[in-house]
């Protein structure tokens, strides 16, 4: 008999050994309980009285001997129904400190160059190998900014940790685009000729990062599970249109 749905309810193996052993032998004393559990007697008489807490067991005494008898299985099912009715009063408890523990979510503006390098450094830190960013809307103002002496130690350092990159360039950044289709886990499409967007947009993790170039450079950094599964489902579409 598989008995480890017994332990679910909260029964010990010695309880489960004497409870077996006295719904097989009926009404019993201690002695034949402790022969046919192969339990110290000790042990027998600690679940004896665990499992009359339980309901599990009860006795009678004659000539001054207690006489030991399992009470029906299915008041087992009692038991569920109390684990059940536990569990349903501390749940407004439990329901109140998942929403105190809601993942937090920011915005952070980070200007100049310096603050946009705080930012791709914090990329690499965050992800590891395997893990994937993706981006689009490159555009062609943006490739003397990508090509400069950081986005190439940038690139070299997100490629030898094995983070992957899919990047949609805008129709007008193919020089740039053709530089990083060459690059190891890196993928590259092209938006149709039609489309355009103004900002390069990193979506990392838990992250959106919108990087816009002029008059200063700048990025908007976004913290948001759910805002940033949003932009990896627009992401996804553009993908497939994009050539």
């Amino acid at each position: 008999m598989d008995t480890e749905i017994l332990e679910r309810l909260g029964l010990t193996r010695n309880e489960i050994a004497v409870y077996i052993s006295l719904l097989e032998l009926g009404t019993s004393t201690a002695g034949p309980i402790t022969k046919k559990s192969e339990l110290h007697s000790s042990r027998v008489y600690e679940s004896l009285n665990k499992l009359a807490e339980k309901g599990l067991v009860s006795f009678v005494i004659k000539n001054n001997r207690k006489y030991f008898s399992a009470s029906d299985p299915d008041n087992l099912l009692d038991i569920v129904d109390e684990e059940r009715r536990a569990i349903e009063e501390i749940l407004p408890e439990l329901n109140i400190l998942k929403k105190q523990k809601k993942e937090e979510e920011s915005s952070t503006i980070y200007e100049g160059y310096k603050g946009v390098r705080n930012v791709y450094d914090s990329i690499i830190r965050i992800l590891k190998k395997g893990d994937e960013i993706l981006v689009f809307g490159a555009s062609g103002q943006d490739e003397s900014f990508m090509s400069n002496t950081y986005f190439k130690e940038y690139t070299q350092r997100r490629i030898k940790k094995g983070i992957k990159m899919r990047i949609i360039f805008n129709a007008d950044a193919k020089d740039t685009g053709n530089f990083y289709s060459r690059l190891k886990n890196t993928k590259v499409r092209y938006m149709p000729p039609n489309m355009k967007t103004p900002a390069a947009v990193d979506i990392f993790s838990n992250n959106i990062g919108i990087l816009v170039l002029k008059p200063l450079p700048k990025i908007f950094l976004i913290t948001s599970k759910e805002v940033a599964s949003s932009y990896r489902s627009f992401f996804e579409m553009l993908w497939e249109i994009s050539g």
